[in-house]
């Protein structure tokens, strides 16, 4: 069960590992490529600062999906790990216990 429970944490999604990694690079490529592009055009003084801040945030804005899929998926995992091992647990037979009853104690019928 421990090793169910270490899979279920570690689980991991291909495609959301490529969207965390690509929003990561290519935010911080376009965005270093439009700030260079910029600065070879214009001064300093009048830099459009919204284009390479906007190639930022939109990288950001990817990796952030990427890692929400990653923890969805964990999640889902752990989730059905647990409904899982309800289930089973509630199959299991019970034990029948022999039930102590003061009742008679305080009876004539001892």
């Amino acid at each position: 069960m421990e090793d169910q429970i270490i899979a279920a944490e570690n689980a991991k999604s291909i495609s959301a590992e490529i969207c965390q990694w690509s929003g990561a690079v290519f935010g911080i490529l376009f965005g270093l490529g439009f700030l260079l592009a910029e600065v070879q055009k214009n001064d300093l003084k009048s830099l459009p600062w919204w284009k390479p801040i906007s190639a930022l945030v939109a990288g950001a804005a990817l990796s952030a999906h990427g890692s929400n899929v990653i923890n969805n998926k964990r999640t889902a995992e752990l989730t059905a790990l647990l409904v899982r091992s309800t289930n089973s647990a509630s199959e299991l037979p019970m034990a029948q216990s022999s039930e102590y009853s003061d009742l008679l104690e305080d009876s004539d019928n001892k």
